[in-house]
């Protein structure tokens, strides 16, 4: 690592709870807002200025922004609440790490696109049609705008493999547990990425000195059908299951936007950069099933 420390805004959010786990507090100064973390440090970006918390800044090389409203829906619903929050409070925040010699590490999103055509590649040019998406793209030209030192990282739809951790796996394991009915979109496609690729693809990114935009997903698209059924197939080979799939559109759910519908990236500039071999989804698909009985779904690497 650095012999700086990495600064992680957000340290509360479901990235940066992993990411600080991983650091450590001797390689990293982690933020809350309301949700209190252990050796984390209270900051509001609403009403706080990073000068308020930061004693010894010239000891901090990268500050990865985490923080925000990462849901489309609360987005959708209240867009002023959440432009103050995205857009107004992350753009005051980068000029200070400017001003502090602190480099951004932006966490965006696959939603800057309009998924008319997927398997994005960095140089597509985006064009959203969320809100959440469109804040996300201001921030993006704001830094290229403001700042010739920056990383930009563009998240795919993230997962991981804990009991209860309410992502994508683990929530359709608690439906299939109780043979429960799963409505699942057989027209939204993506490329989902583990939680620890996303924070070995963060540290690499850093530790490499990288800068411009880079796509943290898997290599392949799937669409939600294509991952509910991978996820069946494996547990079916030793449990039996009489869960009940409804196949539909992403059009057919009650959401305040109309969400698109490919939005695959390409992940090979990533992988050129930092050389990490990405978790295989069929295999997490094989290891979930596998410690299906005892509840333990900790993914082993592929």
């Amino acid at each position: 690592m650095t012999t700086k420390k990495i600064l992680i805004l957000g340290g509360s959010s479901y990235v940066g709870k992993h990411l600080f786990s991983t650091l450590k507090p001797e390689n990293s100064i982690a933020t809350y807002c309301r949700t209190p973390i252990a050796n984390g440090i209270h900051f509001d970006s609403l009403s706080m200025k990073l000068s308020d918390i930061l004693k010894s800044p010239e000891t901090i090389s990268h500050a990865v922004i985490l923080l925000g409203d990462t849901n489309p829906e609360t987005c959708a619903e209240n867009p002023d609440k959440s432009n103050t929050l995205n857009v107004e409070s992350i753009k005051s925040i980068i000029k200070e790490l400017i001003h502090l010699n602190i480099k951004p590490v932006f966490a965006s999103s696959e939603f800057v696109f309009d998924g008319t055509k997927g398997n994005y590649i960095e140089t597509d040019t985006p064009n959203p049609i969320l809100l959440y998406g469109r804040q996300k793209l201001e921030i993006e030209n704001y830094l290229k705008e403001h700042c010739d030192n920056y990383l930009i990282t563009r998240f795919a739809k993230i997962f991981g493999s804990d009991p209860g951790d309410k992502t994508l796996f683990t929530n359709w394991l608690e439906s299939i547990s109780q043979n429960q009915t799963i409505k699942c979109a057989n027209d939204q496609i993506f490329s989902p990425i583990h939680i620890k690729d996303i924070v070995e693809s963060i540290i690499k990114l850093i530790e490499n000195d990288c800068n411009g935009i880079y796509h943290i997903s898997s290599s392949n698209p799937y669409s939600r059908l294509d991952l509910l059924n991978m996820l069946l197939e494996e547990i079916k080979k030793s449990h039996q299951t009489n869960v009940n799939i409804i196949p539909c559109s992403i059009h057919d759910f009650n959401l305040k936007e109309k969400r698109p519908l490919n939005v695959s990236m390409n992940p090979d500039k990533l992988i050129k950069a930092i050389g990490i071999p990405l978790h295989n989804i069929t295999g997490i698909c094989e290891n979930i099933a596998k410690s299906y009985n005892n509840k333990s779904y900790e993914v082993q690497a592929q």
